[in-house]
């Protein structure tokens, strides 16, 4: 019944309908785990507004958050470039490629393949929804194939 604006509402705030489309998510399953708090004092639209609001500010706190992994990630590989020069060429590739991939993929990719975190942990680390995690992680690999497969051609 509440789908449509909802997701409505939240395609406005973040411009991106994938987006929109897993918070829309994450609002109805927070709405439904918080269905037994809901007083009936103000309206129920009103009260999974909120909801899909907040859901709204907790991910652009975590893609802050995620930002600055990805760029704590471009410092240490600017800082280290000595370390970079001795690594294989197929390593150097992977390292080029993870830097082209958008911050939220490159953070989750890293955590989950490179430190070993479950796609739980990830999620907890990067508050984010399990699923949401999963897509970046899937889009990501998806694209460091791409970017595998032609490894030079982003640089022409």
């Amino acid at each position: 019944m509440h789908q449509s604006a909802v997701r409505a509402f939240l395609m406005r705030l973040c411009r991106n309908g994938a987006l929109a489309d897993d918070l829309a998510q994450e609002t109805f399953l927070s709405a439904f785990r918080k269905l037994a708090t809901y007083r009936q004092s103000g309206g129920f639209s009103s009260w999974l507004f909120g909801i899909a609001y907040r859901c709204f500010l907790q991910h652009r706190r975590s893609e802050k958050r995620a930002m600055e992994v990805h760029n704590q990630h471009h410092l240490l590989v600017d800082a280290d470039e000595q370390f970079y020069e001795t690594l294989a060429p197929v390593q150097r590739d992977l390292e080029r490629a993870l830097m082209q991939l958008e911050a939220k993929q490159a953070a989750a990719i890293s955590l989950n393949m490179s430190i070993g975190f479950s796609h739980a942990e990830v999620a907890d680390i990067m508050d984010m929804p399990l699923g949401t995690v999963k897509s970046h992680i899937n889009r990501g690999l998806a694209k460091l194939r791409e970017l595998l497969q032609h490894p030079y051609e982003s640089e022409i």
